[in-house]
């Protein structure tokens, strides 16, 4: 068993619609269709007929050294072929079936081109990148009733329905044989047309990636393309038959990606769906609440006019959790079992909305912080109720905190600093007028550590901050490849929470959360030097300075100095 195959699968599976795929010309090989640079060399040696000249062994040079240009479609139909249609008919034959060929089975979709079509019926794949100018990736999808949109100049770009929308978009980066006045051969290109860059740079940024039958040897074009992207919200897998190739192999190390060895494109694809099939049987037939609740979620972020559904969505879930706390009662002195049952009930209960926070924060755009934001705020003020202070009352606070770390930790994952300053600016109602939100909702102040410990039965240093860790960490796993991606987010959200609160409240009473021990004791990189890099190298990094917070770099440094100053003497006694 391939178990790299069983990784791909269980990213696809798992991240349904977010990988495009990227077919070279290998995966048309069983079709008996030439690539495009051996069809360029049959070109050339139709001219070097013409010419009375022998072109071999290298067509290529000998074009070159003839005509002092690098052979291009342009260049090579030209002296073949006068007239469009006779253009269109010179190159058909190297992509349309003989009646020969057909009763060989060839020039047809291959097994490869049927799986992912029905990849793309199940909705696991919706963009698929293609090197090659035929259309057997097109028949596919139309032999199972899928009409996909076809990018195939860059002319198509501006009046294409866009990605989000569409089902299934094939973008084909090198052209199409009907279409012959947009055709690229591997030669003669320094660089994309500025539409059909920015486009894969899109894809680049917003999908994993799946390459099956292409190298990148000979194609630094297309693999430039790819590198210039620094987003990687999900894995890339780069398939190789018998040897990974140093460009192959240095373009996956730049994604961050995965080389996985294959035996051929029909193989791989054929086990693939074999493997997510495997995955669907495994799954319960009924989703989740909170499973049609985010894919709801999704489908009105991904549309303009869905801004007051999407709005109520969260009302919604909103409303029936401040009903079912304000039922809780509040006045019996708890025993530590009674404790540990509320702060697990409290857990329970906003398990929903967290989610709906996170994958919302991350799916949404500015346009959506009100809603995130005006929702947190049903949970961060004292209730209008007349109650002793005391256990139940500092509890009361907890759904709020579980609320504002979800919202944190994605904003900082999304890296939408301008939401987490909003967020880290607000203000809570108290009995006695307002606080900041990060004086009245942290983690020492829901309930002191001491009880805490006792009630969850652990001698835990930072026993809230342990606890919103494990809690929340399922919410983050589709979105990180590795337990300790979601360490290091956890420790940059709680490093910053610090640095804020240090700046609205000053030091002394500043909350610091497991990353105290983490760097004192498990020598762990120090939080802010990842936190200062992706500010400074990030266009949305300035976006966390406003007159509320930081005012800029130069502030949060000065900042960052005086809660080190705190956190240096708390450490030595304390960790």
């Amino acid at each position: 068993m391939n178990t790299l195959v069983s990784s791909v699968a269980h990213s696809v599976f798992n991240n349904k619609g977010a990988f495009a795929l990227l077919l070279g010309s290998d995966v048309a090989e069983g079709a008996g269709i030439l690539t495009a640079g051996d069809i360029a060399s049959d070109l050339i040696r139709q001219i070097a007929v013409l010419e009375d000249s022998g072109c071999e062994p290298n067509p290529e040079n000998w074009f070159v050294e003839r005509f002092g240009v690098k052979p291009g479609y342009a260049s090579l139909l030209e002296p073949l072929a006068n007239t469009e249609t006779e253009r269109h008919n010179l190159l058909r034959r190297y992509f349309e079936p003989s009646e020969a060929e057909l009763e060989q089975g060839l020039k047809k979709p291959t097994l490869a081109h049927q799986t992912i079509a029905r990849l793309v019926s199940k909705g696991y794949v919706r963009v698929i990148l293609t090197t090659t100018l035929d259309r057997l990736m097109e028949n596919a999808l139309r032999c199972i009733g899928i009409e996909p949109v076809v990018i195939s100049c860059p002319g198509h770009i501006v009046n294409s329905l866009p990605i989000v929308h569409a089902k299934v978009t094939v973008i084909k980066i090198n052209g199409d044989y009907i279409d012959s006045s947009f055709l690229n051969a591997k030669s003669e290109a320094d660089k994309y047309e500025e539409r059909l860059s920015e486009l894969l740079r899109y894809v680049s940024d917003n999908f994993g990636l799946i390459s099956c039958g292409w190298s990148a040897e000979s194609d630094s074009v297309l693999k430039e393309a790819l590198e210039t992207s620094n987003k990687f919200r999900f894995s890339n897998y780069f398939t190789y038959t018998d040897k990974v190739g140093n460009e192959l192999e240095e373009l996956a190390y730049i994604r961050r990606g995965k080389a996985v060895r294959m035996t051929n494109a029909d193989s791989f694809f054929k086990e693939l769906h074999e493997k997510i099939e495997t995955l669907e049987s495994a799954r319960p037939s009924n989703l989740s609440n909170l499973q049609l609740a985010v894919a709801r979620l999704k489908e009105y972020i991904a549309q303009e006019d869905k801004f007051i559904p999407l709005h109520d969505l969260i009302r919604v879930e909103v409303d029936q959790l401040n009903k079912s706390f304000d039922a809780l009662p509040l006045n019996a002195i708890p025993t530590r079992e009674e404790i540990k049952a509320r702060v697990n009930y409290y857990f329970k209960q906003t398990s929903a909305l967290s989610g709906l926070f996170v994958n919302g924060v991350y799916w949404g755009t500015e346009k959506h912080h009100s809603i995130w934001l005006n929702s947190l705020a049903c949970f961060t003020s004292e209730k209008e109720r007349a109650s002793e202070e005391g256990v139940w009352h500092d509890l009361e606070t907890l759904p709020g905190l579980i609320l504002l770390y979800s919202i944190g930790l994605a904003s900082i994952l999304k890296k939408d600093f301008r939401l987490l300053s909003s967020m880290f600016s607000m203000t809570s109602y108290v009995k006695h007028g307002e606080a900041p939100i990060l004086d009245h909702v942290h983690v020492a102040k829901v309930l002191d550590y001491d009880t805490l410990r006792d009630a969850l039965g652990n001698r835990q240093l930072v026993p809230m901050s342990e606890l919103l860790f494990s809690e929340l960490k399922p919410l983050f796993n589709s979105f990180l490849p590795h337990s300790k991606d979601y360490e290091n987010l956890f420790d940059r959200f709680e490093y910053l929470l610090a640095l804020s609160h240090t700046k609205i409240i000053g030091k002394g009473r500043t909350p610091v959360g497991r990353f105290g021990y983490r760097v004192k004791q498990n020598g762990v990189k120090h939080p802010f030097e990842q936190i200062a890099s992706e500010i400074s190298s990030h266009a949305e990094g300035s976006s966390l300075f406003s007159p509320s917070l930081f005012v800029d770099i130069t502030d949060l440094k000065h900042t960052e100095k005086k809660f080190k100053e705190y956190f240096d003497k708390l450490s030595g006694y304390y960790f």
